[in-house]
């Protein structure tokens, strides 16, 4: 079973995206909204993800991972992102 997360992610100096979504991509899916903003689609818990992201953050960055309950969401955002999201979505 897999779980939605929301990640902002401001990488240390230095750090590319690339080397982010590295990273990203050992989730079952993710998405990017915005720059250093994403969905993720993951088997893992926030700790999890914040032991794996901590090192590309420390020290001058910042990172928030919160666990996101798609069954309360509203919004209007890019025809993309919908099409990716829905899916995903739990059904009760």
């Amino acid at each position: 079973m897999s779980d939605l997360y929301h990640i902002y992610i401001k990488p240390k100096a230095g750090l590319t995206r690339e080397k982010v979504e590295e990273t990203l991509n050992l989730a079952v899916h993710w998405f990017r909204y915005r720059d250093q903003c994403y969905v993720v689609q993951t088997t893992s818990d926030e700790d999890k993800w914040q032991v794996r992201l901590l090192p590309l953050v420390e020290p001058d960055g910042a990172l928030f991972i919160c666990k996101l309950d798609p069954s309360h969401y509203n919004g209007f955002i890019r025809k993309d992102f919908w099409e990716w999201f829905q899916p995903r979505i739990k059904k009760p």
